[in-house]
């Protein structure tokens, strides 16, 4: 990206997405290649008046070599004390939690034993654990954005030089987040008004369930009452706003774990823990994932020891409705990362729940049908010729996605 680039790109984070302002805090984390970015963050968050920025650079090497090289295995259980205090710190601070997505050696986990592999749990940021909790519980600001790391550029353009990859990739990130060369100003906001409409519009019916039906996939997911979509523009418990994804094209909920039958084809490869997994199919009943397929033994293996690594590990939690009109979707390109590749079509979630996607009743009690887990990892179901109904508590069947189109007015 070039040196202005660079500042609209942080600024779109900063001040559009997190709305910095005098004495906050920052966070971000990113592998080393995203170094340029980091820095261009790093001003901008003093600019807008942050009081610390805390940089903490991960660097999945250090991480493979953990997880081979260790010789006791169950060390690899142990993580640093001071990890989860760093990030409690972090929530208890209201601070705000950036990750850069972006690797620079995709691929680099390929061919590790997966026991080991499920064991280390530092992943990509450190104390994820209680990042997850209070992102479970609406309690933290954050936001996940990418970089046109040279190796992730390579993989998404194999076919140009690592420079020109990079300059492809660099011009679709600017693209998708609406502020690339063709982009009118306040295009982003008229695009998060578009989601937020759209969320607005599945809450009013008040759906007890909602199905997903495509090639290969019929799946049906139960919505607990009082349930919210919500798009784009969230709020913390204290009122501030922010946006937990730059881009976002997605309107979701967390479904009630508890009532998920069918099945689906995944449309999309995953990338997972530094490896790709294609071909992925699953079967649930009784809101449990009972069966997963992938394209080799291996990768599935890997896959169903990732999904019962805990107790909600195999259970759903999220559905989000993305149609045809992304542009990440309309690119027509995977792009080996989930912040995009989620963005480009409809897709469900393993693991951890959004509390803020239910609407305050003190006369609710209980979970709320809002699945607990140390992960959360999307996988992407939708394509054009999928089907999303909305179904009422009378039983009417409301068409909200047809042939990949958003259709609910």
């Amino acid at each position: 990206m070039t040196p202005d680039e660079l500042d609209r790109y942080a600024a779109a984070v900063i001040d559009t997405c997190l709305h910095i302002k005098k004495g906050d805090t920052v966070a971000i984390h990113g592998e080393p290649g995203s170094r340029p970015y980091m820095h261009a963050l790093v001003e901008a968050a003093y600019a807008s008046g942050a009081r610390f920025v805390d940089v903490l650079y991960v660097d999945p090497v250090v991480r493979r070599a953990r997880i081979t090289g260790a010789k006791d295995v169950t060390t690899l259980k142990w993580s640093p004390r001071w990890h989860l205090t760093r990030m409690k710190d972090l929530v208890a601070a209201d601070a705000s939690i950036i990750s850069i997505a972006g690797e620079e050696n995709p691929g680099l986990m390929k061919g590790i034993d997966p026991k080991r592999a499920m064991l280390e749990m530092t992943a990509r940021m450190p104390g994820r654990e209680a990042y997850l909790k209070a992102v479970a519980a609406g309690t933290a600001r954050f936001c996940v954005v990418a970089y046109p790391a040279p190796g992730w550029a390579k993989q998404v353009y194999p076919k140009l030089s690592v420079e020109r990859a990079q300059r492809a990739l660099a011009k679709d990130l600017l693209s998708f987040c609406r502020i690339g060369a063709d982009d009118a100003p306040g295009a982003w906001g008229k695009h998060v008004e578009t989601l937020v409409k759209r969320a607005a519009l599945v809450n009013k019916r008040n759906f007890v369930s909602i199905e997903f039906k495509a090639p290969g996939t019929d799946l049906k997911v139960g919505l607990a009452p009082k349930t919210r979509f919500c798009a784009a523009e969230m709020k913390t418990p204290n009122g501030r706003r922010w946006c937990a994804n730059l881009p976002t094209e997605e309107v979701f909920a967390s479904p009630d774990y508890r009532y998920a039958e069918g099945h689906f084809a995944c449309t999309r490869p995953l990338s997972l823990d530094g490896q790709m997994f294609d071909g992925i199919k699953a079967e649930f009943a009784g809101g449990q994932l009972q069966r997963i397929q992938a394209k080799t033994a291996k990768q599935r293996e890997y896959l169903a020891a990732y999904f019962a690594r805990d107790k909600g590990a195999g259970r759903l939690g999220e559905v989000a409705l993305v149609d045809r009109a992304s542009r990440i979707g309309q690119s027509n390109r995977v792009y080996h990362t989930t912040l995009l590749d989620e963005n480009a079509v409809a897709h469900v979630a393993f693991g951890s729940a959004y509390s803020s996607t239910r609407f305050p009743d003190a006369k609710i009690t209980g979970d709320r049908g809002l699945n607990v887990s140390k992960i959360h990892v999307d996988v992407m179901i939708g394509c054009d010729d999928l089907d999303v109904t909305g179904v009422t508590s009378k039983g009417e069947r409301v068409p909200v996605i047809t042939d990949g189109g958003w259709v609910l007015k």
